[in-house]
């Protein structure tokens, strides 16, 4: 094969590529999050105010009866209770049991999937650690909480994981994590659901910066050994 053959191959792939991936490199922004693109659902409820409203008029009362299934795929098995996020033309998916997917939302193709790996006893120690329902998007990052005691952060068009925070001893601090982060002025806001045998340090609200990972502040949610309301 001549320089010049060569030259356009290489040039036809990648236009087939820039035309066959959706563009994903916009980074998500603080105003971004308040005022959301009416294409894009940027977090769990969409807005911070939690209506869960899209905006978007295109179907409506008069033609919502000529809706078809354009495409389908199997999702990950386990307790399916997930709100996917939708930015650029992309849908990211939280999956039960930590499994993260980023999909072409107009053709239902895969463009990658993370699949947490977990300790062997999560399953012990959790009754249902599989629910996962939500997930958050911050500059180039998706965000999620685990059930083994972690906030991290996935690269949005990769899928590899770029830091992790440990949140708690989950053995020692049993929580699950099954309402995932909300992003709010550059910080990564997470609860924990309580299991009886966590204690209080096991219920809190964590603060986390969205770009580093690093802890800003917790709060307990319930009291402490010989705290009012113990």
């Amino acid at each position: 094969m001549s320089v010049t053959t060569e030259v356009r191959v290489s040039v036809i792939r990648a236009l087939v590529t820039a035309l066959l991936t959706p563009v994903l490199f916009a980074q998500v922004t603080d105003e971004m999050l308040l005022h959301p693109s009416p294409d894009d659902w940027l977090m769990y409820r969409r807005t911070l105010d939690s209506w869960g409203h899209g905006p978007l008029d295109k179907i409506n009362r008069s033609n919502v009866r000529s809706l078809q299934m354009v495409w389908s795929r199997a999702l990950e098995p386990g307790i399916q209770e997930r709100t996917p996020l939708v930015h650029n033309g992309v849908m990211f998916i939280p999956n039960p049991a930590d499994v993260t997917q980023a999909i072409d939302a107009a053709k239902g193709r895969l463009l990658w999937q993370y699949k947490r790996p977990w300790p062997d006893d999560v399953r012990k120690i959790f009754p249902v650690p599989e629910i996962n329902r939500n997930l958050a998007i911050y500059g180039d990052t998706i965000l999620d909480t685990s059930n083994d005691g972690f906030v991290y952060a996935l690269d949005r068009t990769t899928g590899k994981l770029k830091w992790e925070t440990r949140t708690a001893d989950y053995r020692q601090h049993s929580a699950q994590n099954t309402s995932g982060p909300i992003v709010a002025n550059g910080k990564i806001f997470s609860g924990r659901g309580c299991e009886p045998r966590g204690g209080p340090d096991a219920c809190v609200v964590i603060a986390h910066d969205a770009k580093t990972g690093r802890e800003l502040w917790r709060r307990r949610t319930i009291p402490g050994p010989g705290e009012p309301g113990d």
